[in-house]
């Protein structure tokens, strides 16, 4: 198994990394578009997102259209991580990604999070997810028991199959630049 997940997430890198830095604007902005038509983005109190990698979706255009509280994810290491709403500047954390600075944000229980902006490496349309092999969703996600899961991903990351294991959550809805997915369930 880790061998196939291994050779997904290179070829799924590759196409994302293979995206111009417009395209990959272009492509973030219609997928905010979409995002912003979802009921369950408008519905949802707390919000978990993230911010993103030079070469990921970036949500930003998103963010400052919700009335709901965003939160983001602080890695603590050994694949843990914790939710917190940033009430000053965010600083680096371990893997160069912007999150909150734990002398200036509030930290939230899983089990405050309606709905969770997933990043990934790779998807498929039945929902299931490769992220970048450290198990910081897959560890998270299960605590957060009545939240709902939106992948946010470019068409380019879709792979026909993804390698899964027991433990990996599929995503409620799916988000790209070309479509909404609702996996069957």
């Amino acid at each position: 198994m880790g061998a196939d997940k291994t050779k997904q997430r290179r070829a799924a890198l590759g196409a994302r990394r293979a995206m111009t830095a417009a395209a990959r604007a272009s492509a973030s902005a219609k997928i905010c578009f979409r995002l912003l038509a979802l009921p369950q983005l408008h519905a949802a109190k707390t919000i978990l997102s993230y911010r993103a990698l030079d070469d990921e979706v970036d949500l930003g255009a998103v963010e400052g259209k919700l009335k709901a509280r965003i939160a983001y994810p602080r890695c603590l290491g050994q694949g843990v991580m914790e939710a917190r709403i940033p009430l000053g500047p965010m600083k680096p954390g371990p893997y160069g990604i912007w999150e909150p600075d734990p002398e200036a944000s509030l930290l939230l229980s899983p089990e405050e999070i309606d709905l969770v902006l997933l990043p990934c490496v790779a998807f498929d349309r039945c929902g299931h997810r490769l992220g970048h092999g450290a198990g910081y969703y897959d560890r998270y996600l299960p605590r957060c028991d009545r939240a709902k899961t939106v992948l946010v991903a470019f068409a380019a990351q879709e792979l026909a199959h993804v390698a899964t294991e027991e433990h990996d959550r599929n995503a409620d809805i799916l988000v790209t630049e070309r479509e909404i997915i609702t996996p069957d369930a």
